[in-house]
């Protein structure tokens, strides 16, 4: 039941008790009436000589008193029989000096009024109840537009705010919702910040770990293979030593390819020679030879120019993408789509894997890890899920006017 009703049906309660009580008042109180005057008409009969010997005019003038060779008018179809009954009662008055005593005039006076003060009492109840109605809709409007900010503020969008309203009480809860949000989107920013500044430390600290590794490691092992293969041209070793030698070439040249794998999941190189596309392009190859599975491609060339940090995070997010699919899709194979539209950049990478229909809601580090990314290039993502039928996963994000488009290799 709603609070409109409850208060509606309490209202009518106290409404309904007040009139019964003033009722049962009124008509004590006209019974006290009706007696009195019936007893001033009685001394007035007696002093009245009979009806015959007065005037037809007298006779007809007088109040409550007729004369009782006349039949009685009773109380007519006006006044109920209840009424009459309350209020005059059913005995038969006496007849004095020819005159009969009949209250009806006086019964129909107080049925008068006691209608004109019902329908006086049941228009100003209406007008309560219009008021009543007109004030808890105003709170309830209020109170709508409240859980729908909060609901809004559950989804996340913190920047929902409440006007201020003219009632006190509800001002005041108003306010408290202003200021929650308020702080609510103030931690969010905080915790953003902090987030992206994470995400450009990690990348920081993989370009720096892939640079040190390139420098060091990758030349020891370039030299021991050059090495490896100059002892096969030495005439003092013997078959089995050059064998050996042999294999320690080989060994060398399977690590490097390895380590060539390394170097690009810790930091894409060929992005900062060739460009976004063309890093995205070697992605999706790179990806196909190591999971083993189909991955169709389908890019626009038109691609914006996005900042260093801004390529980084769009690179990592479709490299996450990518690893789920391979790690936990069982899928057969991925379709990467990166196309660029007037106002923003869509990207979409499904497969037709096994789906999850808990997708995002009991999500991993990598799929947090994809919407701050997300949330970094001020974009959004979103992820559909369903058991059987596979997974997509939707990133769009807004152009800015100063983006070109790229004319470089893709």
């Amino acid at each position: 039941m709603t609070v409109y009703r409850k208060i509606s049906l309490l209202m009518l309660a106290v409404f309904l008790v007040i009139y019964l009580f003033g009722a049962l008042l009124y008509a004590r109180q006209a019974r006290h009436d009706v007696e009195r005057e019936l007893d001033g008409v009685a001394g007035l009969a007696q002093s009245l000589g009979v009806p015959a010997s007065l005037p037809a005019s007298l006779v007809e003038s007088v109040r409550h008193l007729r004369p009782a060779s006349e039949p009685g008018t009773g109380y007519g179809a006006r006044v109920p029989d209840w009424f009459s009954d309350m209020i005059a009662g059913q005995s038969v008055r006496p007849v004095l000096n020819g005159w009969q005593i009949d209250p009806s005039d006086e019964v129909e006076e107080i049925w008068e009024g006691f209608l004109l003060i019902s329908g006086s009492y049941a228009i100003g109840m209406a007008l309560c109840f219009l008021a009543l109605f007109v004030m808890v809709r105003r709170g309830m409007r209020t109170l709508s537009s409240l859980s729908g900010a909060m609901e809004a503020v559950s989804e996340g969008h913190l920047t929902s705010r409440l006007p201020r309203q003219g009632e006190q009480e509800l001002d005041s809860l108003v306010c408290r919702f202003n200021s929650m949000a308020a702080a609510l989107e103030s931690e969010q920013q905080t915790v953003s910040r902090l987030v992206n500044e994470l995400l450009q430390l990690q990348d920081r600290e993989r370009e720096h770990i892939a640079r040190v590794l390139h420098d060091d490691l990758g030349q020891y092992l370039t030299g021991i293979r050059a090495q490896s293969r100059s002892l096969l041209y030495d005439p003092e070793l013997n078959e089995r030593q050059k064998q050996q030698a042999r294999d320690l070439a080989e060994h060398c040249e399977t690590i490097q390819k390895h380590f060539r794998h390394l170097l690009q999941d810790l930091h894409p190189l060929v992005m900062e020679q060739l460009g976004l596309g063309s890093a995205i392009r070697h992605l999706s190859e790179q990806w196909q030879q190591l999971s083993g599975l189909d991955c169709h491609l389908a890019m626009d060339e038109r691609l914006p120019e996005f900042t260093g940090e801004q390529q980084t995070h769009l690179y990592r997010f479709l490299q996450e993408a990518l690893n789920n699919i391979s790690r936990h899709a069982h899928a057969s194979c991925a379709t990467l789509a990166v196309a660029r539209n007037d106002n923003e950049l869509s990207i979409e990478v499904r497969d037709d894997g096994v789906g999850n229909d808990h997708l995002p809601d009991n999500a991993g580090l990598g799929v947090r890890s994809m919407r701050e990314r997300a949330r970094c290039l001020g974009g959004e993502a979103q992820f559909l899920s369903r058991r059987g039928e596979g997974t997509r996963i939707r990133l769009a994000v807004p152009l800015a006017r100063r983006y070109p488009t790229t004319g470089g290799v893709l």
